[in-house]
């Protein structure tokens, strides 16, 4: 049991400080808003971490990865929220000298709730995340007893989340620290550039694969 723990604890490593759509966002909110924006991202990504992750537990996953149909729109849900979001990044970096609204201020109807909206429906959106929990807890589940099998699935699933959280708030607080130093009209044009390059670029992959 212990072994089995480590392995899936260096597992939840390996998948943190392995870069995704999560971290895309995360670091595009706290280069827009600072760090409580980033963190707030961070929150909402780790949420619909657990959505995916108690999905899987309680044996749900399955009907969505039977029908190709569900999977596809939810694969392109995912892809179309990233480049509407790469596109808005570069419609913002057309004009350097203004500064950059904040994920509450371009949020519309969520208002400051936004980051947490969109760390969440960024995850949500992306199958891998149930892809995952699919090969990886079946490896740490004991399927001999049924009775523990859910609440190990779910206590498993709590440890990736945290791990989310951990490794993505780390990098929304060290980006808003640095965010005074790269707050130029010209930093700030070129962060908005490459950010949404970057998250169309995304969600093109997304919707391709």
């Amino acid at each position: 049991m212990t072994s089995g723990l480590l392995s899936y604890l260096g597992l939840c490593l390996l998948i943190t400080v392995t870069p995704g759509l999560d971290t895309a966002v995360v670091v595009r909110n706290a280069l827009r808003g600072g760090t409580r924006a980033g963190l707030w991202t961070a929150v909402g990504c780790a949420a619909g971490l657990f959505v995916h992750a108690f999905v899987v537990a309680i044996g749900l996953a399955g009907l969505l990865l039977r029908s190709q149909f569900a999977f596809d729109v939810v694969r392109w849900g995912g892809a179309v929220f990233l480049v509407l979001l790469g596109l808005r990044s570069l419609w913002v970096a057309r004009r350097p000298v203004a500064p950059a609204p904040g994920p509450e201020q371009e949020g519309g109807r969520w208002g400051r709730h936004a980051p947490v909206v969109q760390g969440l429906m960024t995850n949500l959106t992306n199958p891998k995340a149930t892809l995952f929990f699919l090969a990886a807890l079946p490896q740490f589940v004991p399927v001999d007893e049924s009775g523990r099998a859910v609440p190990v699935a779910v206590g498993l699933a709590v440890i990736a989340v945290l791990f989310s959280l951990a490794g993505l708030g780390l990098v929304a607080v060290g980006l808003g620290r640095a965010r005074r130093w790269l707050d130029s009209p010209r930093a700030r044009q070129a962060q908005e550039a490459l950010l949404g390059a970057t998250l169309v670029a995304l969600g093109v992959r997304v919707a391709l694969e």
